[in-house]
């Protein structure tokens, strides 16, 4: 197999790669970095949250349903219906 033939299918990969995380942002973003991100804030103001929920998973469950409904809407802000 000729190395430029080779190099031509990593680059595709690397590009179907980077579209896959582009097309999937919002779903990433929303597990990714909310729910440490309001585990914390939980944390500081000294709330807990219901239902005997970690202050993670209480920032899972918001990132993961924030995260679909932007992926669904296609915004974050967008909050009509």
């Amino acid at each position: 197999m000729d190395t430029s033939q080779t190099d031509d299918r990593n680059e595709t990969m690397l590009i179907a790669s980077i579209r896959w995380c582009f097309y999937f942002g919002p779903i990433l973003f929303g597990l990714l970095f909310i729910p440490p991100v309001t585990a914390q804030i939980l944390t500081i103001l000294g709330w807990t949250p219901p239902m005997g929920l970690t202050p993670l998973a209480a920032g899972f469950i918001l990132g993961g349903s924030w995260g679909l409904y932007a992926q669904w809407r296609g915004s974050w802000l967008t909050w009509r219906l």
